[in-house]
């Protein structure tokens, strides 16, 4: 096996690097003005917690697909580091699709986690479904969810602070959307460029778009600032929050 696609621990090794800091990795701002920051400590806990409610609630490892169906937020990005932690494959849907529209779709799908649960179970039939209250202060599910249903916001603070993760293959599958298949040692395969400073991501994003900068940004020591659908980026927020660059939705 070459050095590229040797086991490791990918999601770990990046997050590794800021578990311990309470400076801001992540802060994400609401069409309503809510602000949530999350230090690297913190949003390396409630990776911790995700990646241990896939394994210990719905056995999630290498070779599970898990499927997210979520804009760009700091909930879906804490899920889809923690399903990363886990080895699984993350296969990013549009949301608001159709039934059954993933695309492409995966040749199975064994969790599907979603703001609007009930079209999530619907286009992945057998499939285990996760109810995501995007919610500011949300602490439960506040709408109607199958039968069965993981609640992520009730449930989530009950599992262990630290995650136990395992060498992963670098040639496994990590990501699947629209675009194709994405291989682990790819995917967090170090930016290229020199842009440093905290980078500001616009509404309109996608979740694949969020994911990919947060791996960019964060690689590069700095901190994520991401804009949900009706935020604003004024500049009194960019001054708050020492943003030196703003990324294209």
């Amino acid at each position: 096996m070459d050095a590229e696609n040797r086991p490791r621990t990918f999601a770990d090794d990046l997050l590794a690097r800021v578990r311990d800091s309470t400076a801001p990795l992540l802060v994400w701002y609401g069409a309503a003005g809510e602000r949530v920051e999350l230090s690297g400590h913190v949003f390396d806990n409630w990776v911790a917690k995700s990646a241990n409610l896939l394994t210990e609630e719905l056995d999630a490892g290498p070779g599970t697909v898990v499927a997210l169906r979520l804009p760009a937020h700091w909930k879906s990005l804490a899920l889809a580091f923690g399903a990363l932690h886990t080895g699984a494959e993350l296969v990013l849907e549009p949301t608001g699709a159709a039934p059954g529209t993933s695309s492409p779709p995966a040749a199975r799908v064994d969790v599907v986690a979603s703001d609007d649960p009930l079209a999530a179970a619907a286009g992945h039939p057998g499939a285990e479904v996760i109810a995501v209250a995007l919610g500011a202060m949300a602490l439960a599910f506040p709408g109607p969810a199958p039968a069965g249903a993981l609640d992520y916001a009730a449930e989530v603070r009950a599992f262990g602070d630290y995650y136990l993760a395992e060498p992963v293959d670098g040639g496994a599958s990590a990501l699947r959307d629209a675009r194709g298949a994405v291989d682990y040692a790819t995917l967090f395969s170090p930016a290229e460029g020199d842009a440093s400073g905290n980078a500001l991501l616009g509404p309109g994003a996608s979740l694949r778009r969020a994911l990919r900068e947060a791996l960019a940004v964060w690689g590069g020591g700095d901190a994520l600032v991401l804009l949900g659908d009706g935020a604003q980026a004024t500049d009194r927020l960019r001054a708050s929050e020492r943003v030196a660059r703003v990324l294209a939705p």
